[in-house]
């Protein structure tokens, strides 16, 4: 966004205080610049030369789960979200990015033979009793700060990871679609049980499935302000994509799926455009496109559901997911209150912002427990690990899972 188009969009605030109101953040803490407001008169100041871009504006600007609430929220259709981002590049452009992100963004996530190597560490890591070692020895307490929490944060990673379990086709007998699956990084590598529940529902449907060579989505970059190494990955998984020849390309995540949908802008290419027309949330597919079929088993739980921000409010899927969960067989839904408020995991901010995120997810494990619900069911696995993490340090009895291993369930 060009400082031209950033100082229409803040010539609109009115200052009404109105985003105060759904702000996880400014909930919490009740600090104004953590508020859209607040960002907005700092954002204003800089492009009229007041401030500079600091170390304390670089943090202020971090400080947004980027749920995009405020948004939705403002009578004046500002998309703080959007300028927030806008922000954070000029800082990328202007101080660089640490050493550790740069190296993520431009060398790990753009090399799958190098992602691949750091999560089978992880995996090691996990399983050779260093965890273990690490934990019962307290040296994370020795750094310092959050890291023995945040480390209690790292999922279990898979032995093997989703993509290498599976063939990259799966034909039908009387396809009625072919469907291209992007699995995203963390369905890969840490949540399996997610990708093999997702195509065991497509398996009882008329669908050719297809599982393309892939990379990160781009969106760890992009909200770090790395414009550059978004566009490089989001280039490659149109190539790739586009090889495939598909109607429909699905994704189980809402943050991906998001950003799938943006390339159209990010890249801005015929291609870009066409990739993201065809990208679809796994519930939407089920829902509008095959017509979901539930198998005849019953799943006798009280279920809740969590709406992912990226899927609520960046793609506008509200009812899909609660409409197929009503469909399971045995199952008893019940509406949690503040269903669409963010978890606080938002991409990394979780691990930046232990404590803050922490405060965010408390209210979220609270409004699940308060709903009397045996399983808390969401479409993000970010949002899975956040949640999880949240009922387990508050000792609630509630378990997650993703709405395409409830749905499986049923088979």
């Amino acid at each position: 966004m060009n400082k031209e188009t950033m100082q229409k969009y803040l010539d609109r605030c009115s200052k009404c205080g109105g985003c105060m109101a759904v702000c996880p953040l400014y909930g919490e803490t009740h600090v104004e610049p953590l508020v859209a407001r607040g960002k907005l008169f700092l954002i204003s100041n800089y492009l009229e030369g007041n401030l500079d871009l600091s170390c304390k504006m670089k943090e202020l600007m971090s400080l947004c789960l980027l749920c995009k609430a405020c948004t939705v929220q403002c009578p004046n259709s500002i998309p703080v979200d959007e300028l927030v981002l806008s922000i954070r590049q000029e800082i990328a452009h202007e101080k660089g990015i640490s050493f550790v992100k740069k190296n993520v963004f431009q060398h790990l996530l753009q090399n799958n033979g190098r992602l691949t190597t750091a999560a089978k560490c992880a995996y090691l890591y996990q399983q050779s009793g260093l965890q273990w070692l690490v934990r019962k020895s307290r040296l994370l307490e020795l750094g310092g700060g959050d890291l023995g929490k945040k480390e209690n944060l790292l999922p279990k990673m898979a032995k093997v990871p989703f993509r290498a379990q599976v063939p990259h086709l799966l034909p039908a007998a009387n396809p009625r679609v072919k469907v291209a699956y992007y699995t995203g990084c963390l369905t890969n590598y840490v949540f399996p049980e997610t990708g093999h529940a997702v195509l065991k529902v497509l398996k009882n449907h008329p669908l050719d499935i297809v599982i393309p060579d892939q990379w990160c989505c781009g969106i760890p970059a992009l909200a770090s302000g790395d414009e550059e190494s978004a566009v490089k990955l989001a280039q490659k998984n149109i190539e790739a994509f586009q090889k495939a020849g598909v109607d429909v390309i699905i994704t189980d995540c809402a943050s991906c799926g998001s950003m799938l949908r943006e390339y159209a802008e990010l890249v801005g290419t015929p291609q870009a455009r066409a990739f993201s027309e065809k990208v679809v949330d796994f519930s939407e597919l089920l829902d509008d496109v095959v017509d979901f079929q539930p198998g005849e088993k019953e799943v006798n739980h009280i279920v809740t559901y969590h709406d992912p921000c990226h899927l609520r409010r960046g793609q506008g899927v509200k009812e899909a997911p609660r409409r197929l969960i009503k469909a399971v067989p045995g199952v008893t839904f019940r509406e949690m209150k503040e269903a669409d408020r963010c978890c606080g995991a938002a991409g990394s901010f979780n691990l930046t912002y232990y404590e803050l995120a922490s405060k965010v997810g408390h209210r979220k494990a609270q409004n699940i427990n308060d709903t009397g619900a045996q399983t808390v069911v969401t479409g993000c696995p970010s949002c899975i690990t956040q949640i999880d993490h949240m009922l387990k340090r508050e000792n609630l009895p509630v378990q997650v899972m993703h709405l395409a291993e409830l749905l499986s369930m049923t088979y």
